[in-house]
């Protein structure tokens, strides 16, 4: 039945996110092609001492820096579009009037939640991953992509562990993302109970949550740093493979990612919890 739900949810909220993504896509590529950033609007050519100019450089800057504009509140406008449809999926299917249906099915309250937590899940990852492309596009049209490989590939053969950074890096943006849809779930959850505003009392929680969080994560980050930089080895080591960068420093971001892992984990199991009792004890629908 958890797969029936998810096929549904992904189903109902598809279109929705497709048309914001082909809207994206499209003022991404066009700002991409006229970039006002892009080497290729007055482009010296250093074997032919030529200037090379590129369509790019023939718009006016007003409009280059227009379209730089729109594709700026794109981004705001695609992120936070992608937290008000998880918010209103979760909210008007579960705890409105489609409640009364929706808890009448012979599902789970885990389920429920799951569905709607693993489709979730998947278009923010999905966003994420589309914003990111856009910024490798604009990169790529501004003829410094390559550099910037460049100098990661230099990283990496001195030493610098960026293929273990990115690998905790993906996994701390997907532990981040169902932290954060849970954190929403559980103070949406909770609101009704809070005050007799659904809605204001929705914010509150979701206010208090977010404060304790932040102190946990807090605490969790002075923890992991403290056993790296009040270490006596670590801190009298030299400097990192023959460089200026301290000997502590790359131990210590390692144990701030696995830090903030386990920390934003644990926030989330809470708050799955958190959210799973609110809706089996409870649920308030009136």
């Amino acid at each position: 039945m958890l797969s029936t739900l998810f096929k549904h949810e992904m189903r109902a909220t598809a279109k929705t996110f497709m048309w914001f993504y082909i809207a994206f896509v499209v003022i991404a590529v066009v700002n991409a092609i006229i970039n006002p950033f892009a080497l290729g609007a007055m482009n010296f050519n250093s074997q032919s001492s030529e200037m090379a100019y590129m369509p790019a450089a023939i718009l006016p800057d007003a409009i280059r820096g227009i379209f730089m504009v729109l594709y700026s509140l794109a981004i705001g406008v695609i992120a936070i579009l992608t937290i008000v449809i998880i918010i209103l999926r979760f909210y008007r299917n579960l705890l409105g009037d489609e409640g009364y249906l929706m808890m009448t099915l012979p599902v789970s309250r885990e389920q429920h939640i799951l569905a709607k937590l693993f489709a979730a899940v998947i278009w923010s990852v999905c966003t994420t991953v589309l914003i990111f492309l856009s910024f490798l596009l604009l990169l790529l049209s501004a003829g410094v992509l390559n550099d910037i490989v460049d100098a990661i590939n230099q990283m990496i053969a001195d030493g610098v562990p960026l293929n273990r950074w990115i690998a905790q890096g993906i996994a701390l943006m997907f532990v981040s993302a169902v932290n954060s849809i849970l954190m929403l779930y559980a103070a949406m959850g909770i609101g009704p109970n809070l005050l007799k505003n659904r809605v204001g009392g929705s914010i509150l929680a979701f206010i208090i949550i977010y404060i304790v969080s932040q102190f946990v994560m807090v605490g969790v980050t002075f923890s992991s740093l403290s056993s790296i930089i009040f270490n006596p080895q670590l801190a009298a080591a030299g400097n990192y493979t023959g460089t200026d960068v301290p000997g502590f420093v790359v131990p210590a971001i390692d144990t701030l990612f696995v830090g903030t892992i386990i920390g934003t984990t644990a926030i989330a199991v809470a708050c799955w919890f958190i959210t799973r009792y609110m809706l089996k004890r409870k649920l308030n629908l009136a």
